[in-house]
């Protein structure tokens, strides 16, 4: 069964990433306006007003682009690189 064992191993990253993906990046608000960052690039505003618009901007990843861009964040935290803004 060992000749499985490198395609259980990419298929688990793959799924870890696109996990990792839904998560928040940050959240912030300004002048009435709710934005929500994703790890998969998408950021989602909305109003702050009864029947405030809602609205997506930027474009989910690609599953390629996504799994590197979590293999590079997951290698960060293995060698202990200070997030940006720290």
């Amino acid at each position: 069964m060992t000749q499985y064992k490198q395609v259980v191993e990419e298929y688990q990253a793959k799924m870890k990433a696109e996990e990792w993906g839904k998560q928040i990046k940050h959240i912030h608000a300004h002048n009435g306006i709710f934005e929500v960052a994703y790890n998969n690039g998408e950021i989602h505003y909305e109003e702050n007003i009864p029947n405030g618009k809602k609205w997506v901007e930027g474009k989910a990843l690609t599953k390629k682009s996504l799994l590197d861009k979590f293999s590079a964040f997951m290698t960060d935290i293995r060698v202990g690189v200070e997030p940006y803004g720290k």
